[in-house]
């Protein structure tokens, strides 16, 4: 069991491992409460260390412990946050595994760069589920056999160029707005071949992929968790992408009406 620190360099790498975990879990959409407790719980596992605090915002996680009476602090930045919570379990049960004392310090942070290096699904996979989820979804919405067909092509197209605009490093509003774009554009061109078709319905459908509701969750969890600053910020960002979706579907619909 390692279940003690046994010098200041060992503290220092404690100090790095929590703080890697916690960013980890920020930057992939964790909840506040949940990136503290961990980052917390880590540092607590080592049964020698004193006032220990753990303060994290939307982007930001800051800690702070005493060893042998003397501070050590570490502050990391999140400069971007997505929702991949394939990265969130890696790290939740990462900290399991360390908190029982089955990894070294040296062991944790190699298991931690694994972790950051790692790619998750891969894109074949998140982009065929985006364009099932909008076939489900316009099921849901009463759709029948042409509408969950076309909001399946359009959410699968729509997803691959948001994914593709993402790893380009394409801010939130843009690749959202573009998005809607997109998803608007695909549903026109195919109500010109099919009329009957209803367009309100494939417009929904494949903006599902990309509405910000784990956000939102996230913002109201923090918020009645006592996470005012973190809660408002989560609030107001997945109104942003809500408004930049919207804009963007709004976008060529006007334009067509527009023109006539």
């Amino acid at each position: 069991m390692h279940d003690t620190i046994k010098n200041d360099r060992s503290a220092v790498l404690l100090s790095e491992v929590a703080s890697d975990a916690g960013a980890i879990m920020l930057a992939n959409g964790a909840e506040i409460y949940r990136v503290e407790d961990t980052v917390e719980r880590i540092i607590r596992s080592k049964t020698n260390l004193k006032d220990v605090d753990v303060y994290s915002t939307f982007n930001v996680i800051i800690l702070s412990f005493t060893y042998q009476n003397e501070v050590h602090t570490n502050v990391r930045r999140v400069k971007s946050r997505s929702n991949k919570l394939f990265y969130v379990d890696k790290v939740n049960q990462f900290s399991r595994d360390f908190c029982q004392g089955k990894l070294s310090l040296e062991e944790a942070l190699n298991e931690l760069k694994k972790i950051k290096e790692s790619r998750g699904k891969s894109l074949f996979k998140k982009v065929l589920g985006g364009g099932i989820a909008a076939g489900a979804f316009s099921l849901l919405l009463s759709g029948g056999l042409n509408e969950m067909t076309i909001s399946f092509v359009v959410g699968l197209l729509s997803y691959y160029a948001a994914s593709f605009m993402e790893q380009n490093g394409l801010g939130y509003f843009v690749v959202n707005y573009i998005y809607g774009v997109i998803v608007s554009l695909l549903t026109i061109i195919f109500a010109v071949f099919l009329p009957d078709i209803n367009q309100a319905v494939i417009i929904v459908s494949s903006m599902m992929a990309l509405l910000p509701g784990i956000m939102i969750t996230n913002a109201m969890r923090d918020l009645m968790s006592g996470d005012a600053t973190s809660g408002l910020t989560g609030a107001v960002l997945a109104i942003l992408i809500s408004t930049a979706l919207a804009m963007g579907v709004g976008t060529p619909i006007t334009i067509m009406k527009i023109w006539g």
